[in-house]
């Protein structure tokens, strides 16, 4: 994702992706997925935002850990997480393997080559 809606999400949902912790390498996938990562933030900021609020004996609260392009489809690692947090993830997860990759239109699964991915009809690698 290139480097300005990557910044984009860090500024908008900073205790999600906290540039100190593992989120430090950026969002690796393409920015067609960038309003599908956006969306599921905005679900999950207020989320992490309650849990900052109950004390924690090992100061560790819930932030995105990594946040990939997997067999085509969205993977959405996080340090710790709830299970309302897991539903969210697991929505969007599969919602990602309809969309672009590449420019975020509807698609699918491309399984043309070796290495699958989401891809409208336009992006394929036919």
């Amino acid at each position: 994702m290139r480097e300005e809606l990557e910044k984009k999400l860090f500024d908008e949902f900073p205790l999600l992706y906290n540039r100190s912790e593992s989120t430090s390498f950026g969002f690796e996938c393409g920015d067609g997925w960038y309003e599908i990562i956006r969306e599921l933030s905005k679900k999950l900021y207020p989320l992490v935002e309650v849990s900052h609020t109950i004390p924690n004996e090992l100061d560790m609260y819930p932030t995105a850990s990594q946040v990939k392009e997997k067999f085509g489809e969205l993977r959405f690692y996080m340090n710790s997480a709830t299970d309302d947090m897991y539903d969210l993830i697991n929505h969007y997860e599969d919602v990602s393997g309809k969309v672009c990759e590449v420019c975020g239109s509807p698609g699918g699964i491309d399984y043309s080559e070796k290495w699958l991915s989401a891809r409208c009809f336009e992006h394929r690698k036919v």
